[in-house]
């Protein structure tokens, strides 16, 4: 091992340092614009709060439960803190403990008395659905940037809007769930989305104590089943191969795959009048955030990170996966599974990254980690085809379109396809002036190339990534090793 691993080894347990040349540094101006400096050499270990999803699914299947439920490592975050507000509208109780958990318990739900407040594309799909099942009538106002376009068109196809309703587009009531949602559901024969079909009809049929049978492309059980079965519900998951399913189904599938009728399925089905029942959760750390700091160690030259206790379930680490597809040197050195549910420690080292192509197939799980992916290309050998990203055009903003303005502008070959992006990466980059767009997702990838970059780079609407992963531009700025005090970093607030 040589001597930069020793120093590694010998951070276990302590705050990631950045050695920054010269006065590379970052500072946090949660109101304003970030200023960050070219550094280099991330080393240390890293934990983080519970992941997004995880943390979410949880909490909205602990709504259902009659006795409380006890959660531990629960993000801090302003986006959960109105989840939580979401779910507390409802009739749900958050109540901390002494030793840092929170238990959490629904009960008898009731109807909220204002719309809904939802800047996290899951919360919609879970308020939803609780909303629905029990018949509560609430109306969800979508933020219209954080909130992608499709995600409100699939709900308005599971819950049809009146031409009334319609009016204000950006609230969405949640009314009598659309009749061929019910029974046996194939979502992708709708070009419904597997994910968020999954999530909202689950929770409105556990909900309302009625059977469910869906059909999704994806292989086998993947978060939600795996929490619902840490609950205790009655859910049973079959694969196509699955040697456990029913024989009559397996062979009728094999007939269907081999007449190129059907593709692979993962049938999911609830018997009806199943109810959760209060359990433990310890939460797998935060991939996301994860996410940001592997990709940053990736590039920057002489790093080498170990980011402890991460979510590494396929429906959630799928960046992850394609930055190793890309040549990262990812290594998970320690891994544990439970109900499931897969997290572990990973060692991220410094690579060389390669272009690859990438469709719905392996960017069907991504959504904010999407333009970390971008951003990864950037630096790629070659060229990386991204192709079915038209739903980052829909809404207000044309996030495809403004990021790779971005690009364009710092010196990045770009071109846009019908449905998507070819990039060109190169080596190096120079600083430029990025904008979130108020989208914290666009944010991360902003900061990570401005981290990369040479000299000087900003980054407007900075408090997107803050809203979402509080703490991080923090982390940030001791990742270059340097206090604000030093007066190395220079700020300014945007007008």
């Amino acid at each position: 091992m040589t001597d930069d691993s020793e120093m590694m080894v010998d951070t276990l347990g302590e705050p990631v340092v950045m050695e920054s040349p010269d006065s590379g540094a970052v500072l946090e101006l949660p109101e304003g614009t970030l200023e960050i400096h070219r550094a280099k050499k991330l080393r240390g270990t890293l934990s983080f709060p519970g992941d997004a999803h995880q943390a979410m699914l949880a909490c909205g299947i602990a709504a259902l439960c009659d006795e409380p439920a006890r959660i531990g490592n629960l993000p801090s975050a302003p986006w959960f803190a109105e989840f939580r507000t979401g779910l507390e509208a409802f009739g749900a109780v958050f109540e901390p403990t002494d030793d840092g958990h929170m238990l959490v318990c629904g009960g008898v739900l009731r109807s909220p008395d204002d719309a809904i407040a939802v800047t996290h594309e899951l919360a919609g799909f879970i308020l939803a659905g609780l909303s629905s099942g029990r018949g509560l009538g609430a109306t969800l106002r979508l933020d219209p940037v954080r909130v992608p376009g499709d995600v409100a068109a699939l709900l308005t196809a599971l819950w049809p809007q009146t031409v009334h309703q319609q009016v204000v587009s950006d609230e969405i009531v949640i009314g009598e769930l659309n009749p061929k949602a019910r029974g046996v559901l194939k979502p992708f024969e709708r070009k419904w989305d597997d994910f968020g079909t999954k999530v909202a009809l689950l929770f409105h049929h556990i909900a309302a104590g009625q059977s469910l049978e869906l059909h999704v492309r994806r292989q086998g059980p993947d978060l939600l089943e795996n929490l619902l079965t840490h609950f205790e519900v009655d859910l049973k998951v079959e694969r196509d191969d699955d040697k456990d399913a029913d024989e009559l189904t397996r062979r009728i599938a094999r007939q269907m795959r081999a007449a190129g009728k059907e593709p692979p399925v993962t049938r999911i089905k609830l018997s009806a009048g199943s109810r959760p029942k209060p359990v433990f959760l310890a939460l797998a750390g935060d991939v996301t955030e994860a996410s940001l700091v592997a990709l940053a160690a990736t590039l920057i030259k002489g790093s080498d990170v170990l980011l402890e206790g991460v979510l590494l379930n396929t429906g959630r680490s799928g960046f992850l996966a394609a930055l190793r597809r890309m040549g990262a040197d990812i290594e998970v050195t320690q891994r544990r599974e439970r109900f499931g549910d897969v997290q572990g420690t990973l060692r991220v080292r410094t690579s060389d990254l390669f272009g690859k192509r990438f469709d719905s197939d392996t960017l069907s799980d991504l959504r904010d980690e999407i333009f970390l992916l971008l951003a990864a290309a950037t630096y790629a050998e070659g060229e990386t085809v991204f192709r079915d990203l038209s739903w980052l055009r829909r809404g207000p903003v044309d996030l495809l379109r403004d990021f790779t303005a971005a690009l364009k502008r710092g010196g990045v070959e770009t071109g846009e396809i019908e449905d998507g992006l070819v990039i060109r990466g190169r080596g190096e980059s120079d600083g430029g002036a990025f904008d979130s767009l108020g989208h914290p997702g666009l944010a991360a990838a902003c900061a990570v190339i401005a981290l990369k970059s040479h000299g000087a780079s900003t980054l407007a609407g900075a408090a997107a990534l803050e809203d979402r992963h509080p703490g991080l531009l923090g982390l940030l700025h001791r990742l270059v090793g340097m206090e604000s005090q030093t007066g190395v970093v220079s700020a300014e607030k945007s007008t």
